[in-house]
């Protein structure tokens, strides 16, 4: 355990422990600070996450003790590698890019870290207890990132700190990252969709919809008849492990922006630390198998997480469409409030009843002068357009 070197007297105020592997935390301490977060945050999601990932991913578990050495805060950092070119995408200006390149050597693997989930949207780097209020939780943990920017070892620097992905409605706090040079900026929108008190089937999700997507859903179910869906066990994730990689893999190719790839063998260690809490669902034509989904189930909420897909099968079969209807059948059945459909295909999620939430994020590089020279990009890179459809009545 050692003491951070705050700069404010709030931060005087407690201490720090890190540790690299979940391994190292005490697990009742874990699970009573976490208890009330995000499954992302819960000490078996984690375990599972580093158990599959620890090779592409390196972690650091934070917890914070008051003066009277109650534990009062924790934090989830990952640290990844990327290439310039990844964090340049095409939605920025050739001018901007160049200048980028200029100041970031474009072949040096830079180091990110991030207080948060690679592979999750939301609010999942951070949980306190109830006596410590969520500004002070923030600048806790920003304070501790400070200090390894101070880290001297040429192997262990930070390129990048990034905190993600904040709700609108904790916006008024999180900005005061902005006060200690982190820039803001807005990614793709979030698509979730409201769950009705009265839809007690799927029947009448589809009740609540208007005539024209109504008729658009039952044919989607028409054309994908054939296709049948199956709960797969950690055994069935394993024998099917080859194809999942594929199918995983054919996704992939074409996302437009993506920073981390999972290792699909981290499925098995989900299924088996969380058993019901993560569901995976194969999808079959006859004996073959043409995609998957993943959804990851707490009380307030279903996230639809990986998704796999043959796309030969694509279209004739509305497959996509299909694995979009299901998760909204999984919400029901969990009697939960909210689908969670992440970003891109906003417009066909938007079918399906989604609305879109924004989600700000905030960045520093170690450098000030690369940090001022990132508010340009950062501004660069905006939510796509799209078009919002109302299904409902």
């Amino acid at each position: 355990m050692w003491k951070s070197i705050f700069k404010t007297s709030i931060r005087n105020d407690y201490t720090c422990q890190v540790v690299n592997t979940i391994d190292e935390i005490d697990r009742t301490l874990w699970e009573q600070l976490t208890r009330d977060a995000s499954i992302y945050l819960s000490y078996l999601y984690l375990k599972a996450l580093e158990d599959g990932m620890s090779n592409e991913i390196s972690f650091k578990y934070l917890v914070f003790f008051n003066k009277q050495k109650e534990a009062v805060c924790c934090a989830v950092l990952q640290i990844v590698s990327f290439k310039l070119a990844e964090l340049i995408q095409d939605r920025v200006p050739e001018a901007l890019a160049e200048k980028v390149r200029y100041v970031l050597s474009e072949d040096r693997a830079l180091k990110l870290m991030i207080c948060g989930n690679l592979f999750a949207c939301g609010e999942t780097g951070i949980a306190h207890h109830s006596s410590l209020s969520k500004p002070i939780a923030l600048s806790l943990v920003s304070g501790a990132i400070a200090e390894m920017y101070s880290d001297k070892n040429k192997q262990n620097k930070i390129s990048f700190a990034v905190f993600k992905e904040f709700w609108p409605a904790s916006v008024s706090i999180s900005d005061d990252l902005k006060k200690e040079s982190f820039k803001d900026f807005y990614i793709d929108v979030n698509m979730i969709v409201d769950i009705a008190m009265e839809w007690k089937s799927f029947d009448d999700y589809l009740n609540a919809m208007n005539t024209k997507y109504r008729t658009r859903a039952k044919n989607v179910l028409k054309k994908s008849e054939d296709v049948k869906s199956r709960d797969f066990s950690a055994f069935d994730i394993q024998k099917y492990s080859e194809q999942i990689k594929i199918l995983y893999k054919q996704v992939l190719q074409r996302v437009e922006y993506s920073l981390g790839e999972l290792n699909t063998e981290t499925f098995v260690y989900f299924k088996n630390n969380l058993k019901d809490d993560f569901v995976f669902t194969g999808y079959f034509v006859q004996d073959k198998m043409i995609g998957f989904s993943t959804a990851f189930v707490s009380k307030e909420f279903v996230d639809a997480n990986f998704i796999g897909i043959d796309y030969d099968y694509l279209k004739g079969y509305k497959l996509y469409q299909r694995i979009l209807y299901d998760y909204v059948a999984l919400a029901i059945i969990k009697g939960t409030q909210s689908l969670r459909l992440g970003r891109t295909a906003e417009t066909i999620k938007s079918g399906v009843g989604a609305q879109p939430i924004a989600m700000k994020l905030y960045t520093r590089h170690r450098n000030c002068i690369s940090t001022e020279l990132m508010g340009p990009v950062l501004n660069a890179i905006k939510p796509k357009e799209y078009e919002l459809r109302t299904p409902f009545k």
